[in-house]
């Protein structure tokens, strides 16, 4: 990192930032400062401040209390809005896709500022300067078909493009990663070098610390809405950023295995969907964690929602404790013992619309009174309950679900499914987009699954997850098993050769 000059002026500059809500102060005299051409860590766990700080630079949130500089301009709070921050040179770019899946690359991008010549949209011209951008972005990707139709990754490149399209000088990265796997992410970081040298200042949101320092020159900790720490990068470690982050070293991150192990639970045998995965075959016992690894489009996904009713299979059978099932819906899983935390926590995992005990019990609906009445005193009470014991951080069981940190928003995706008492849990990136305290929990959570003799099936991106938590690991290729990996294999080295398609 090179060293800030002190005649230099900073792009973004926070001083004493306080916003609060009703009842919450989400932060307290926070102060933040973006250089030029850095690319800068905001880190800190879910619920700590980063979004709030970051809503509060674009004007979507106007502070509370403090000041706000753009390249040494004072702001004035009261009127500041998203539409001065833009024009401002301020752009974000967010995790959940913004985007109109039956329109294509160039429509998504200009969508709203059409450039138009004899009354008519100019496509040509919109073509060219969408091919222009791609170019600087060193991407190639098809921008005449429906983004549905293209991978995760073209349509975040896609998002950010659009980004790209007032030549902002200052961008927010708001979990841009969470979603992408690694040679993905790897583009991300190539990209991220090319606007630091147009003199870009990039706020980096991340919970992927290993990121923070591959890609970033700066970081700044918030906790609990506080200012903790600010520096560079290159003077710490990732156990000092843990320790600032979490107030606490995080020492045997991974609980011990357990290998107190009962009968086979659940069992799939020669599983086929078209197109998705083929002859898959595989085991979980009571008190087991089983893990599928693969890279995107190799069948992880597809084969869990299977298994959950929720995925076409045209050959094969599921067993659960050596009896075929006959799951087709998910309904039909659930009354058989199954959970299902999906990948998508927002769309799939929860109903955005409902308050937190409504999301909690919405799977068990076993509270009645004489048989016909909901008994929402019991209800509320078993809410309650479970989810004290997931430590969620809340202030009313009437709270929207769309006001809780990603974090505390999975720990009720879980919550609902020990309400329901499930005996399987399928977990589909079960810590995408939590931060590491929370993730701590999760793999406590997991283990404590296993004491119960709970069967569980992990799959995760992360290689040093899934041999933490794992029994066994199922590598999958193209949609098939290519290994099946424990004991002295479970390492990364044979775990990448096979997600390659490489033998040993």
């Amino acid at each position: 990192m090179s060293e800030k000059k002190t005649d230099v002026t900073p792009l973004i500059e926070v001083r004493n930032c306080t916003m609060e809500f009703p009842g919450v102060k989400a932060l307290s005299d926070v102060n933040f400062t973006l250089m030029p051409g850095e690319c800068h860590a905001l880190v800190g766990e879910n619920g700590a401040g980063k979004s709030t700080l970051s809503k509060c630079i674009t004007g979507e949130y106007r502070m509370t209390e403090g000041e706000l500089f753009i390249r040494g301009e004072q702001i004035k709070i009261p009127s500041y809005s998203i539409r001065e921050s833009q024009s401002k040179g301020i752009a974000i770019v967010h995790q959940e896709f913004t985007l109109m899946n039956d329109m294509n690359g160039v429509e998504n991008i200009f969508i709203g500022r059409y450039e138009k010549k004899f009354g008519f949209v100019d496509w040509k011209a919109l073509n060219r300067r969408a091919q222009e951008m791609l170019d600087f972005l060193q991407c190639d990707i098809n921008l005449h078909i429906p983004i549905k139709h293209l991978r995760t990754a073209e349509r975040q490149i896609i998002q950010l493009a659009k980004a790209l399209l007032d030549d902002p000088s200052i961008i927010i990265f708001d979990e841009l990663t969470a979603v992408l796997q690694e040679k993905d992410i790897e583009n991300i970081f190539r990209i991220i070098g090319l606007l630091k040298q147009k003199g870009i200042g990039i706020i980096y949101i991340s919970h992927r610390l290993n990121e923070i320092f591959e890609c970033c020159d700066s970081y700044t900790v918030l906790c609990d809405g506080r200012y903790i720490n600010s520096g560079s990068v290159q003077e710490i470690d990732n156990g000092k950023l843990v320790k600032m982050i979490i107030g606490r070293e995080l020492a045997n991150v991974y609980p011990e295995v357990n290998n107190d192990l009962g009968e086979v639970l659940l069992e799939v045998r020669n599983l086929t969907a078209p197109k998705a995965f083929r002859e898959i075959n595989l085991q979980v016992r009571e008190g087991e964690v089983v893990g599928l690894a693969g890279l995107l489009g190799a069948g992880k996904t597809e084969l869990v929602q299977a298994i959950f009713g929720n995925h076409k299979i045209v050959k094969g059978e599921v067993l659960i404790k050596g009896k075929p099932i006959r799951v087709r819906k998910p309904f039909q899983a659930i009354n058989l013992g199954m959970g299902l935390v999906p990948d998508e926590r927002r769309t799939l995992g929860l109903n955005m619309k409902f308050n937190i005990k409504d999301n909690t019990i919405l799977p068990s609906m076993k509270f009645f009174r004489k048989g016909i009445f909901q008994d929402h005193k019991a209800e509320s009470k078993a809410a309650y309950n479970i989810n004290e014991k997931m430590n969620l951080a809340y202030y009313s069981l009437w709270q929207n679900v769309k006001k809780l940190s990603g974090g505390n928003q999975q720990k009720i995706v879980i919550a609902k499914w020990l309400l329901r008492d499930a005996e399987i849990f399928l977990l589909d990136e079960p810590t995408r987009g939590i931060d590491i305290g929370a993730k701590f929990e999760i793999y406590q959570l997991i283990h404590e699954l296993t004491k119960q003799k709970k069967a569980v099936i992990l799959v995760s991106p992360e290689m040093e997850e899934l041999i933490g938590l794992c029994n066994r690991i199922y590598i999958m290729y193209e949609g098939a098993i290519m290994d099946v990996v424990e004991g002295e294999r479970k390492t990364q080295d044979v775990i990448i050769k096979n997600l390659l398609g490489v033998d040993e």
